[in-house]
C-alpha cells in the first residue's frame, strides 16, 4: 500500500489521535502531520513527517496537498475554517475526510458537492464522534423504521476528564444560541432554542438523577436536507442535545443572549480551556462518555455507547474508520460531499463493522447493557493497538495511580443493596445493629494489629503497599467475622461470597479493559495472555503468592499459583473458609475478558489460594471458565 496521507491540524486533541491510530493500524503508510507549529516531542510517533501547513497561504497549502493521496481534516474550530481546506484539497486533486462538528461549516463543505463530483473527488464529512458514530446510529434506526413517523433524539454525555482541546471550547460557544436551526418536520427550521422544554434533562447510566442538556444545531440538519439522503431514510425530526459535567445549562442559556465578537470570543475560549484543565484533575471529573440515540422518546427502544473513553478518541476512531474504508475501496464510485447520511446502507453497514474491529460497538438501549453501561462502565475503552494504550496495563489495585472517581461510592451501594446487609438489619434492631457497627470497627483495628507481622516483613519498595493490603484484608475478616456470629457460619458465608463476588466483579469491569478492547490487534489471543500475563507478575512481584509459568507447544500456556498470602492472612485471622473468594473473583475477569476471543480457559481452584490455570488458542470462539 503505497497510499500518502496528511493529517491536517494533526497537533491537535483528535488529530494526533487519528495520527497514532492510523500508524498503529497501518505502519506501511505514509503519514505526515500538517500544522502551523511544530509538534512538541514526543506527541506524534517518531516516524511521523511533520510538514508546515498555513491553510492561509494558498499556493503553497495546495502545492503541499498535491503530494498526497488523501487529506485528513482535523482543523479547528471548523465553524472558523469551514470549506476552505476542502477547496484547497479539490484545488490539489485530492480526496478529504474531515471531523466537522458545525453546521455552518457543513452548510459550506455540502456547496462545493458539484464541484468534487465533476472532479472525480470524494470529500468524507462529519466523520467524527457527533455528527459521524451518532450519525450512524441513527441511520440503523432510521433503516430499521424504528420510528413510524420518523421522529428521533440524540444525547450526548462528556465526563470532565480529559479537559477538551484548545479550539473545543469555541465550538461550545458557537452552540449558545436563542435561536436554533434544527430538523423539523422534514424540513429545516429556525426555532427558539428550547432551553427548557420538558425534554431538557436526561438520565444517563452511571447518573443518580437527570441531568440538564443543551440544544445545539447538529451538522445532520445541513445533510438531511440535501438532495441526495439515501433512499432507506425517513428522518423527519431530530433533536440533538448534550451535557458536558460541570458545563451548566443557566449558564450556556445566560452566554445565549451576547453575540461575543472575536476578541471577546478569544477570551472567553482561553478562559474555558484553562478551566477545562484545571477540571479534569478534580477527583470528581468523569472518564466515561455516553451516546444514546432513540425514537419517539422512547430511550429503550434506543442504541447507545458507552466507555471510558473521551469523544476525542471517539471521533479519531470514526475518521480512522472513514480513512479504512476509503483505503479498501469502499467509495470507489462514490464522488462529491458525502456526510454519513448520504450514504447507502450496504456502505454504512461496512462503517459499523470497521469501527467495531475499533473497539467501539452501539448496543440496544436494554435492561442488560443499561446495567452494564451503569454498573460496570460501558463495553467501549480508549485504546488502539498498541499494548501501552491498555488499560492499567500492569497494574492492579494497589498500584494503580487513581480509581474511577465513581468506585468509592459504588462499592458502598454494593455494600447496602447487597442480601447480607439486608440479613444483618432484619437480624438486629436499631440498638442492635449500631451495637454491631461498633463492634466491627474494634474488630477491624484488632485483626490489623494481628497482621502487624506481615507488614513487618515487606518493608522496603512495597511496604505502603503492604499497609493497604492487611487494611483490606483485616476490613474482609472483621465485618464477616461478626456477621458470621450473627447468622451462623453457613448463612454469613453464603451471602458474603456473593457480596465479594458481585462487587468485585464491578471493580474488575474498570480495573481490566473490555473484551472489545482487544478486537483491535491481529493476533487477540496473544494480546490478551500479554496483559494478563503483566497483571499477573507484578502482582507475584508484591509477594502475595508464587507464580510459576511454562509453554507447551505454540498454543498452550500454563500458570500455577501458590503459597497465596491472601489465603495465609485470612486463616490468621480465624477466617479461612475466605481464602479461595479472590481467585474466584479472578477467574470470573479473566474469563470476561477473553469472551471474545479464541482463548480456552480453565481454572482449577484448589483450596488455600492456590490455583491451576491453563490458556490455550481454540479453532472456535469460547472463553471456558
Amino acid at each position: 500500500m503505497n497510499k500518502k496521507i496528511i493529517v491536517l491540524g494533526g497537533t491537535g486533541e483528535s488529530g494526533r489521535r487519528i495520527i497514532h491510530l492510523l500508524t498503529s493500524r497501518h505502519p506501511e503508510l505514509k503519514i505526515s502531520c500538517g500544522a502551523r507549529r511544530a509538534p512538541k516531542d514526543g506527541i506524534l510517533p517518531k516516524n511521523i513527517e511533520y510538514v508546515p501547513f498555513d491553510i492561509n497561504d494558498q499556493s503553497h497549502s495546495v502545492k503541499t496537498l498535491a503530494q498526497y493521496d488523501l487529506a485528513v481534516i482535523a482543523l479547528g474550530p471548523m465553524d472558523k475554517f469551514a470549506m476552505l481546506a476542502h477547496q484547497l484539497c479539490l484545488d490539489a486533486n485530492i480526496d478529504a475526510v474531515d471531523i466537522n462538528d458545525s453546521l455552518h461549516g457543513a452548510d459550506q463543505i455540502l456547496t462545493l458537492h458539484k464541484n468534487a463530483e465533476s472532479k472525480q473527488r470524494l470529500l468524507l464529512t462529519g466523520m467524527g464522534f457527533s455528527p459521524g458514530i451518532s450519525t450512524l446510529l441513527l441511520t440503523e434506526l432510521a433503516h430499521q423504521k424504528a420510528s413510524p413517523n420518523g421522529h428521533y433524539q440524540c444525547r450526548l454525555y462528556m465526563g470532565a476528564a480529559y479537559g477538551g482541546g484548545e479550539t473545543s471550547p469555541q465550538a461550545i460557544l458557537a452552540s449558545f444560541t436563542n435561536q436554533l436551526t434544527c430538523w423539523r418536520a422534514g424540513t429545516r427550521q429556525q426555532i427558539d432554542t428550547p432551553w427548557q422544554d420538558g425534554h431538557h434533562q436526561f438520565t444517563f447510566p452511571a447518573q443518580k438523577k437527570p441531568v440538564d442538556l443543551i440544544p445545539f444545531a447538529t451538522p445532520e440538519v445541513a445533510g438531511l436536507g440535501s438532495v441526495h439522503v439515501a433512499d432507506d431514510l425517513d428522518i423527519k425530526q431530530l433533536d440533538s442535545r448534550y451535557h458536558i459535567q460541570h458545563l451548566t445549562l443557566g449558564f450556556a442559556k445566560f452566554m445565549s443572549k451576547y453575540r461575543l465578537g472575536e476578541r471577546k470570543n478569544a477570551f472567553f475560549s482561553n478562559m474555558f480551556f484553562n478551566n477545562g484543565q484545571k477540571l479534569k484533575t478534580k477527583k470528581d471529573s468523569d472518564p466515561d462518555t455516553c451516546l444514546w440515540v432513540y425514537p419517539d422518546n422512547n430511550p429503550q427502544a434506543g442504541l447507545m455507547l458507552h466507555g471510558v473513553v473521551s469523544s476525542y478518541e471517539l471521533t479519531a476512531k470514526m475518521a480512522c474508520v472513514a480513512v479504512e474504508s476509503w483505503l479498501n475501496n469502499v467509495f470507489a464510485t462514490s464522488y462529491g460531499v458525502k456526510a454519513v447520511e448520504h450514504l447507502p446502507y450496504e456502505t454504512r453497514q461496512i462503517l459499523l463493522q470497521t469501527l467495531a474491529q475499533y473497539g467501539v460497538t452501539a448496543r440496544p438501549a436494554n435492561e442488560q447493557n443499561f446495567h452494564q453501561a451503569d454498573q460496570e462502565f460501558g463495553w467501549v475503552d480508549s485504546v488502539s493497538s498498541e499494548p501501552s494504550s491498555l488499560r492499567n496495563l500492569g497494574f492492579n489495585w494497589y498500584t494503580v495511580a487513581n480509581q474511577h472517581p465513581k468506585m468509592a461510592k459504588r462499592q458502598q451501594e454494593y455494600l447496602y443493596k447487597s442480601d447480607i446487609w439486608h440479613a444483618l438489619k432484619e437480624a438486629t434492631n436499631t440498638f442492635s445493629f449500631t451495637k454491631f457497627v461498633i463492634s466491627t470497627l474494634f474488630a477491624w483495628s484488632r485483626d490489623g494489629k494481628r497482621l502487624q507481622s506481615w507488614r513487618d516483613k515487606n518493608q522496603g519498595e512495597h511496604s505502603e503497599v503492604w499497609k493497604s493490603i492487611t487494611k483490606d484484608m483485616s476490613m474482609f475478616t472483621s465485618g464477616y467475622g461478626n456477621a458470621r456470629a450473627l447468622l451462623g457460619k453457613e448463612k454469613a458465608y453464603q451471602l458474603y461470597r456473593a457480596m465479594f463476588l458481585e462487587t468485585g466483579k464491578m471493580e474488575m469491569r474498570w480495573l481490566w479493559p473490555n473484551p472489545e478492547s482487544f478486537t483491535l490487534f491481529d493476533d487477540q489471543e496473544a494480546a490478551i495472555l500479554q496483559y494478563w500475563l503483566a497483571w499477573l507478575r507484578n502482582y507475584a512481584k508484591l509477594g502475595l503468592f508464587t507464580l510459576k509459568e511454562h509453554q507447551e507447544g505454540t498454543q498452550k500456556h500454563v500458570i500455577s499459583i501458590s503459597d497465596c498470602a491472601y489465603a495465609a492472612m485470612f486463616k490468621e485471622l480465624d477466617c479461612p473458609e475466605l481464602a479461595d473468594m479472590v481467585r474466584e473473583m479472578e477467574q470470573e475477569a479473566l474469563t470476561f475478558l477473553a469472551s471474545q476471543s479464541n482463548l480456552e480457559i480453565t481454572f482449577n481452584i484448589k483450596g488455600h489460594g492456590n490455583a491451576d490455570i491453563t490458556l490455550t488458542k481454540s479453532p472456535t470462539l469460547q472463553a471456558v471458565g
